[in-house]
């Protein structure tokens, strides 16, 4: 009798914890300078997808990646499945789990930052992407070449590039309202 309570108990606990890591789809839109990009956001507790809209706007300086974020490793993927490239940064301290939830449920414009990050020559091993950043970024990462981001302290980036909107070099905070 004890045992079948103890095991009810369990599986009690088990379904709870399964269910709080589920999914919650959200549909925002961002700024960007002014744009308006509408976004899909799939967030769990661990990490989160985040799939914007095409930006037809701007086709040649425009590169359209599905961001994938692991909270727990605090490593962002952003990956371009059109050329098979994926980028990999680490975390903003203000791109949190905690966060963003607080965005969403807010209501409020989500704005998205340009950063400087140099793009190295050569892309990671894939054992090597395991090792820095966990399997999640490496399962998502598994079917392109894989660039670990370097940050431009230099300002080196900003005068070479010719074209400044790129998704994959974004961060994404709350838009201050005045």
């Amino acid at each position: 009798m004890h045992l079948s309570a103890l095991l009810c108990v369990l599986v009690f606990v088990l379904g709870v914890a399964f269910a709080s890591d589920a999914t919650e789809w959200s549909f925002v839109t961002t700024n960007n300078n002014g744009k308006r990009v509408g976004v899909v956001i799939g967030l769990k507790r661990r990490s989160m997808l985040l799939i914007p809209d095409e930006d037809k706007t701007n086709k040649r300086c425009s590169t359209r990646t599905i961001n994938q974020h692991d909270f727990d490793t605090g490593y962002v993927a952003m990956k371009d499945p059109v050329k098979r490239s994926c980028w990999l940064k680490p975390l903003g301290e203000r791109e949190t789990y905690e966060e963003t939830k607080r965005i969403i449920d807010s209501g409020k414009e989500m704005m998205q930052t340009d950063e400087n990050w140099i793009i190295p020559k050569r892309y990671l091993k894939k054992g090597q992407v395991k090792r820095e950043v966990g399997s999640l970024l490496a399962d998502f990462c598994s079917d392109s070449d894989v660039y670990m981001l370097k940050r431009d302290t230099l300002g080196r980036t900003r005068r070479s590039r010719s074209c400044t909107r790129n998704c994959g070099i974004c961060a994404v905070a709350a838009k201050h309202q005045q």
